[in-house]
């Protein structure tokens, strides 16, 4: 499915990362030099994660009787969501998003959900919209920054990283509705939590398998799959994962399958603009942003084996990277 008429490929990256994400400049090591401070660390840690709750439940999200609700259905699906030979790499085992057993606790799990109708309202944080109408706004630009690529049927597609499923049911819903006719989509990820939420959110079975794996050795059949999405994950690697997780999607997709990256845009001008006390908040729970932003993406997709690549700012935080095998 090689990229659409018309469409322009993405430009290589020429910009520097933010300063704040950036350890080379005076601000980037003030941040980090204030994080590798343990108690400020956990401070910040525990500031963080009680603003995102106290921020979703005054815009209207239930977070907390959302989250124990899903513990109670999810705990007993907690084994048959795990793959004894499953070991999770010591990078995913880092705090994310304050939490000190990162994704691997319940916590985690059980907030996703909540967490990204946060993130939909945050980009249209002056709007008064709903967070389900945030959520579709959000999903219906990055499906169209995808569409244009998918030049032939998707009989099958895969969601690595995906997390409690979101991204996932979205997916499918948009692929059937695009081409009427059934699509067999799978989500892959570390956290067995995750995946047992995502078996409570998808009571119906309509998603192929919910795979526990890691995304760069998933373990599936080489070239097997049409389109593969990358949505939010890159942000939480080290570089090295990163590449790794692009080889194996080249090994994975079919010729002519297209591999479609969502993530923070490190051209967006919020982004780069954002205040240091917001900047710190965000980096002490998230390991790797380092990482991200100064990973050359479009470089790394090239090395991977993939061209055409298209790069589409999907709202004034997100881009799309769509890249043809």
């Amino acid at each position: 499915m090689p990229a659409a008429a018309g469409t322009s490929p993405a430009a290589p990256a020429s910009l520097a990362p933010p300063n704040w994400a950036d350890d080379r400049t005076p601000l980037g090591r003030l941040i980090s030099a204030v994080l590798a401070v343990e108690p400020l660390r956990q401070l910040l840690f525990q500031q963080a994660r009680g603003m995102m709750i106290r921020t979703a439940e005054q815009r209207g999200i239930p977070w907390r009787e959302r989250r124990e609700q899903l513990r109670r259905q999810a705990e007993p699906l907690l084994a048959a969501s795990t793959n004894p030979a499953t070991v999770a790499p010591p990078y995913y085992r880092a705090r994310f998003h304050a939490y000190n057993q990162g994704n691997l606790c319940w916590e985690a799990a059980c907030e996703a959900e909540q967490a990204t109708a946060s993130v939909a309202l945050r980009v249209w944080k002056r709007e008064p919209l709903s967070p389900e109408a945030a959520e579709a706004r959000m999903r219906d630009a990055i499906f169209a920054a995808i569409a244009p690529s998918l030049t032939g049927p998707v009989r099958e597609a895969l969601d690595l990283g995906c997390s409690v499923g979101i991204s996932t049911q979205l997916l499918k819903t948009w692929l059937e509705a695009r081409q009427d006719q059934p699509v067999r989509v799978s989500g892959l990820d570390l956290s067995p939590h995750m995946l047992a939420v995502a078996r409570v959110r998808d009571p119906e079975g309509l998603i192929h398998a919910w795979h526990h794996a890691a995304a760069e050795a998933t373990g599936l059949p080489e070239a097997s799959v049409d389109l593969i999405t990358l949505q939010f994950v890159c942000h939480e690697l080290p570089a090295g994962a990163t590449r790794a997780v692009l080889a194996e999607a080249a090994r994975l997709l079919r010729p002519g399958g297209v591999l479609a990256m969502v993530d923070q845009d490190p051209e967006s001008a919020t982004i780069r603009a954002m205040p240091a006390p917001l900047a710190t908040l965000l980096k002490s729970t998230e390991p790797y942003l380092a990482d991200y932003f100064a990973l050359d993406m479009e470089a790394a997709l090239r090395q991977a084996g993939f061209n055409p690549i298209r790069r589409v700012a999907s709202d004034h935080r997100h881009r799309v990277l769509v890249a043809c095998r």
